[in-house]
């Protein structure tokens, strides 16, 4: 498969949200803080789920164990499933965690 230069994938946040969009004006990613995903559609849907209202779908880590969050709290799929984790250091993977935890 060939790649459209013309065409970019691009999610940014707007208003705390998400969006996925096809663009043809925008800059190469080379010149802006962008994470060129490639095909990793894991390390794309972690860092598109990036939000500040709801823990859904985001990954959290201890530094060794990695959890998906299926609910809108940690703290409630924490409580009520008996996750094993550290406590003094579980938080929201930052990107740069992920890129390390998904890269191919």
């Amino acid at each position: 498969m060939e790649l459209n230069e013309d065409l970019c994938i691009f999610t940014g946040p707007e208003y705390s949200l998400y969006s996925v969009e096809f663009f043809s004006n925008i800059p190469h990613p080379d010149e802006t803080d962008s994470v060129d995903c490639g095909t990793n559609e894991e390390l794309f849907l972690a860092i598109a789920a990036f939000r500040d209202d709801t823990d859904k779908f985001q990954w959290f880590t201890d530094g060794d164990k990695w959890i998906l969050c299926p609910e809108i709290k940690f703290s409630t799929y924490w409580v009520y499933n008996d996750i094993d984790v550290n406590l003094d250091a579980i938080h929201k993977a930052t990107v740069n965690e992920l890129i390390e935890h998904f890269k191919v």
